[in-house]
């Protein structure tokens, strides 16, 4: 299969999903999994500190947007590592059945 781009033919590839059983593949599967519950957690976080009455725990300013941003990235962190949230055995749990599926 082809694709134009302009006045040139590029040929297009697709790569075959690889079964997570490799342990490379699955750490990365599982390191993936963890960032994406914990970018999850962070708008969770976020969400939930808009809704105070005066919109953070540290007050406004660049100084207070500062500590509300580092503050929200540590209890999101600390909530997915903790296995508190439960997406990313979810997604690990989803894995192979979408592996099975693609082949």
């Amino acid at each position: 299969m082809t694709q134009k781009i302009g006045h040139t033919a590029i040929p297009l590839t697709v790569k075959q999903p690889q079964p997570l059983h490799k342990p490379d593949l699955r750490a990365k599967a599982e390191k993936a999994a963890q960032q994406f519950e914990t970018m999850m957690a962070v708008q969770m976080v976020k969400s939930m500190q808009s809704s105070l009455e005066g919109g953070s725990l540290f007050g406004g300013g660049v100084t207070g947007d500062i500590y509300n941003g580092l503050a929200e990235w540590q209890l999101a962190e600390t909530l997915a590592k903790g296995g508190h949230l439960g997406l990313k055995e979810q997604i690990l749990r989803q894995l192979p059945k979408a592996e099975k599926e693609g082949s």
